[in-house]
């Protein structure tokens, strides 16, 4: 779906608590516990994408959250994966679950990290730090996958050197949802729409570069016929260099920004 804007030009939150499917309650709950016994200084964590929004599918969907604490930590993957593995081992079920761990500072200074927590991220714990944060309107602000391609193509190629079949198949789906992302924030501020759809970020693209549809496309169709990883990586890094010249054209003053929700979890 896309994100809708207010009469002002600014992006609404669709995330919801009271949207979220009862079926992930244990989910969510078990995951606040481990965040709760890891950070002493836990100030809050949120639900986002299509959980938060009650449009998840059970089976297909990812579980998204981000713990915020008041002071900074280390990023610790470590950590991250074993909670992960044991909450779906308490509840006996498969979910990708992805958990990014920030502070209360990165979000209310930082813009790009800010505006996961503002427009599309709902409260399960804690402080709520939305109401602190700016609204959004559809501009290189709310853009971040657009400024971390080239950095999230070199963190999977790193990270599959070496290590199973299916985790390298996992990152790269990750990264090829990145892609389609980065292309819809090549053309949502001309287009003044705002989606993390992979279908409707595709389609939106091709309004503007019909010429590259089949390439962005054949990234699409990987998210259901991926088979050979290092083809797919290949394919990925030929658009991801055509986006990134793109992407220097459009917005040549704008700096990569590395928001905290970007990390790939290796």
């Amino acid at each position: 779906m896309f994100i809708p804007l207010d009469s002002d030009g600014y992006l609404i939150n669709l995330a919801d608590a009271e949207k979220v499917g009862p079926q992930w309650h244990p989910l969510i709950e078990s995951l606040v516990d481990e965040c709760r016994s890891r950070y002493q200084d836990l100030a809050s964590v949120y639900i986002r994408g299509s959980v938060a929004t009650g449009t998840a599918v059970w089976g297909r969907s990812d579980l998204d959250l981000i713990a915020v604490t008041y002071q900074e930590h280390a990023f610790d993957r470590v950590w991250i994966q074993e909670a992960a593995d044991r909450t779906l081992s308490r509840h006996s079920t498969v979910v990708d679950i992805d958990l990014a761990i920030t502070s209360a500072t990165t979000i209310l200074t930082d813009r790009k990290s800010g505006f996961f927590i503002k427009t599309q991220s709902a409260l399960v714990y804690g402080e709520d730090f939305a109401p602190r944060i700016a609204p959004y309107r559809i501009d290189a602000d709310a853009f971040s996958h657009l400024f971390n391609l080239e950095l999230d193509l070199k963190t999977v190629r790193c990270a599959v050197d070496g290590t199973s079949e299916t985790f390298a198949r996992t990152l790269i789906l990750r990264l090829v949802k990145r892609v389609l992302r980065a292309a819809l924030e090549l053309v949502a501020e001309r287009q003044q729409a705002y989606t993390r759809d992979p279908g409707m970020c595709c389609d939106l693209f091709g309004k503007f570069y019909p010429e590259k549809v089949a390439a962005m496309r054949s990234i699409l169709d990987l998210m259901s016929e991926l088979t050979d990883p290092d083809d797919a990586l290949e394919s990925i890094e030929s658009l991801i260099r055509w986006i990134a010249t793109e992407r220097s054209r459009l917005y040549p003053l704008e700096l990569p920004k590395i928001a905290f929700i970007d990390d790939l979890g290796v």
